[in-house]
């Protein structure tokens, strides 16, 4: 009788931690329904946002999340000060309200940015600055080196764009793997996640103080439906291998690449990436910003802009040596 008690209490309690899941799901969707516009893609379809100057636009700016994220994020923060660009930002495949094209496969950038540079190529046929934060520096990079064409520079902001030592928390390897991914986001995953956003942030922020309704803002919420919190540990899984790969193309890049980062980055190191990239771009340029996070872009936003700028037009005054 004992046994069959216990049994019946852990069914319960794992049903439980089921439904909990997805009343999390269901809430962060209704709280942040999609608000912009889809692009069709092969496979599905990517969600966009974007804004538009009053006045004639200097030029375009897309802008690509990084992990535990969506567009909304960058549009937030960076958006009114590029007030001046049409601004352009997506969310990447299973993320956000993006389709998850191609299933458990979209884990690899090199096929993320190949279907973003599909969606991209839809809606903006002219030439853009592509910004890019923390993961989602592999597939922008795979873009700038797959379509110089079509850039007129390249911004990094703590961008993953080398191999690291240390390999990848436990738990995205138990979000990875096709048989206990789905059950381990749904009983653990996204319940522990729940309770870890304010703690998340304060990492990402760190040492300065998260910016205010940052978790609001960037509807970061949107990581509480299982599938996107196994979408993002996939992600993330596959990062190290491809931007491995990919790592002896640097030399090749043919647009202007500037990273910035802040030197007490504690998520994506500073000198594994932002000051690698930088010295192998041709046209490679490496901002550090002191007593900054792995949030340069809430930071100093300013300094986003100006590099902006520069891409697409004179110089404003403002130093990024």
């Amino acid at each position: 009788m004992l046994f069959r008690a216990l049994v019946l209490v852990v069914i319960l309690v794992l049903a439980g931690l089921a439904l909990w899941s997805q009343w999390l799901g269901a809430e962060a969707s209704k709280r942040h329904p999609p608000t912009g516009s889809f692009v069709a893609v092969t496979g599905g379809r990517l969600h966009y946002r974007e804004t538009r100057p009053t006045a004639e636009a200097r030029g375009t700016v897309v802008l690509i999340h990084g992990a535990s994220s969506n567009h909304a994020d960058l549009l937030a923060t960076l958006g009114p000060d590029l007030s001046h660009y049409r601004v352009v930002a997506l969310d990447r495949p299973g993320h956000g309200w993006s389709d998850r094209i191609a299933g458990d496969a979209m884990a690899d950038p090199g096929r993320q940015a190949a279907i973003l540079m599909q969606g991209i190529d839809a809606i903006v046929p002219e030439r853009f600055v592509l910004v890019a934060h923390s993961l989602g520096g592999a597939a922008a990079t795979k873009i700038a080196l797959d379509h110089p064409e079509r850039l007129r520079g390249l911004v990094l902001l703590g961008a993953v764009t080398h191999p690291w030592p240390g390999g990848i928390d436990w738990y995205h390897h138990l979000g990875v793997w096709p048989l206990t991914g789905p059950v381990f986001a749904h009983l653990v995953g996204v319940p522990a996640a729940s309770q870890l956003l304010d703690a998340g942030a304060q990492s990402v922020f760190a040492p300065r103080p998260v910016a205010p309704g940052y978790l609001e803002r960037g509807e970061i919420a949107l990581l509480l439906r299982p599938q996107t919190f196994r979408a993002n540990s996939q992600d993330i899984a596959a990062t190290h291998a491809f931007v491995s790969a990919q790592m002896p193309r640097y030399r090749g890049l043919r647009v202007p690449v500037v990273a910035i980062s802040g030197d007490s980055d504690a998520i994506v190191s500073p000198i594994i990436h932002s000051a690698a990239i930088a010295r192998e771009a041709p046209q490679g340029r490496f901002v550090l910003l002191p007593g900054v996070g792995h949030m340069p872009h809430h930071a100093a936003p300013e300094i986003v802009v100006e590099a902006i700028d520069q891409m697409v037009g004179p110089r404003s005054g403002l130093a990024l040596n």
